[in-house]
């Protein structure tokens, strides 16, 4: 079940499993940086990607939050938790 995950750089990510990928967007689940598939990943808001858990925790290691990225996060961020109930 998809649910929203902290980070300790403030941004807006949402976990979300394959299947639930499959079902609400048509989507395969592949992760967007290494092209596998995976159980679960992560969509990142600010990019509007979904990573795998390894491409996810290599992004967030060198990221960097940029306020004026976040009118783009948060209307992305408010798109996907309305498709995901959250």
């Amino acid at each position: 079940m998809a649910k929203i995950v902290e980070n300790n750089k403030g941004f807006k990510v949402i976990e979300i499993s394959r299947i639930e990928m499959v079902s609400r967007l048509g989507s395969f689940g592949i992760c967007d940086s290494c092209n596998r598939t995976a159980a679960n990943g992560y969509y990142v808001a600010v990019l509007n990607k979904w990573f795998c858990k390894e491409c996810y925790n290599d992004w967030l290691s060198r990221a960097v939050n940029y306020p004026q990225d976040r009118a783009i996060e948060n209307r992305n961020f408010e798109y996907y938790k309305k498709m995901f109930g959250l």
